[in-house]
């Protein structure tokens, strides 16, 4: 008798550990691009597959700058005499 087989559900994985797989993975292209010429094939080819991190993060987070960092900075100020 064969062993039953069971097929994977689409999101039957730990999310979480594919998210940081993504991030080193992303990190790693980021800093080889900055030895590359901009302009070439090999740079665009870094940057589509970035590209590609960065949307496929968006499945599964549904935040579109899941990568990026937060914007620092101060909060914003209200005008002198608004309340």
């Amino acid at each position: 008798m064969a062993a039953e087989r069971r097929t994977r559900g689409p999101r039957e994985f730990d999310r979480d550990d594919v998210l940081d797989a993504l991030s080193h993975a992303r990190k790693s292209l980021i800093e080889a691009q900055r030895a590359m010429r901009p302009k070439s094939g090999l740079a665009r080819s870094a940057d589509a597959v970035i590209s590609e991190i960065d949307e496929f993060a968006f499945v599964l987070t549904g935040e579109r700058t899941h990568f990026h960092a937060a914007a620092h900075g101060s909060p914003h100020r209200k005008p002198d005499g608004a309340g």
